[in-house]
């Protein structure tokens, strides 16, 4: 079976309830606790909302690892690991879709769907939609957008990660040289200033929960100090600037 797993940096919590599944119009919302025991950006009771797109059908099963890895489900754990989030390109849900779905909008184009599943504590959940979205649910950031509103360093960290997946020093300088071309001097250096704020009010590790929206595999603080150093030091005199 093919597989593509989708949560780099992120998984549910195993001691965790069951999710919350919410329907609007063609748009299916899963909302479920987060497990604070494998990354350092996530802390307890934080939680994770995975948004899925025109939405044709979707299914909770109840069903434990155990029972999964018995047998008990239509496909198999050698094929399939339990414990992740997925899309199974090639699936044949077309055909093999368990009936009992829940049926969002059947006037969908089937060849513009995907087969999603994510495997949670006791539970199995599958979505047949276009299009999937995973946020993270911080309440972390609402107060930070309070204190920083100009949000600077959110939206360094944002650009950053749709330009570079590479986490050194070499990529920060290479970047912070892209931003200051698209953004300006000015811009620059108002970032430089939001930064100082930051360190004062010690809120630079609430930093890296932000920068792991865009999904950086291991971007912790060690990444966001030296990320923070180029920015600080980087010459703005120089030809490149």
């Amino acid at each position: 079976m093919k597989y593509i797993k989708l949560n780099k940096n992120w998984n549910a919590d195993s001691r965790s309830s069951e999710p919350v599944v919410s329907v609007d119009q063609n748009t299916v919302e899963l909302n479920f606790y987060l497990n604070p025991n494998l990354f350092p950006h996530i802390d307890e009771g934080d939680k994770g909302i995975i948004r899925f797109n025109d939405v044709h059908a979707y299914k909770l099963e109840p069903i434990t690892q155990e029972e999964y890895e018995s047998g008990k489900f239509r496909f198999k754990n050698e094929d399939l690991p339990w414990g992740k989030f997925y899309e199974l390109p090639g699936s044949t849900w077309r055909t093999d879709f368990p009936e009992d779905k829940v049926v969002v909008n059947e006037s969908l184009k089937s060849t513009k769907l995907k087969h999603f599943i994510f495997f949670l504590p006791t539970c199995i959940f599958e979505c047949i939609a276009a299009e999937y979205r995973f946020q993270f649910d911080y309440t972390m950031a609402e107060q930070l957008e309070e204190k920083y509103p100009k949000g600077y360093l959110n939206h360094y960290l944002a650009l950053f990660s749709t330009h570079f997946d590479q986490l050194n020093s070499g990529s920060y300088k290479v970047y912070t040289n892209l931003y200051i071309q698209l953004e300006g001097k000015k811009e620059f250096e108002l970032l430089k200033e939001e930064i100082k704020k930051i360190k004062a009010n010690k809120d630079v590790d609430s930093y890296v929960k932000i920068a792991n929206y865009s999904e950086l595999p291991n971007f912790g603080r060690k990444q966001l100090d030296e990320m923070i150093k180029v920015i600080e030091t980087y010459d703005t005199g120089s030809k490149y600037a």
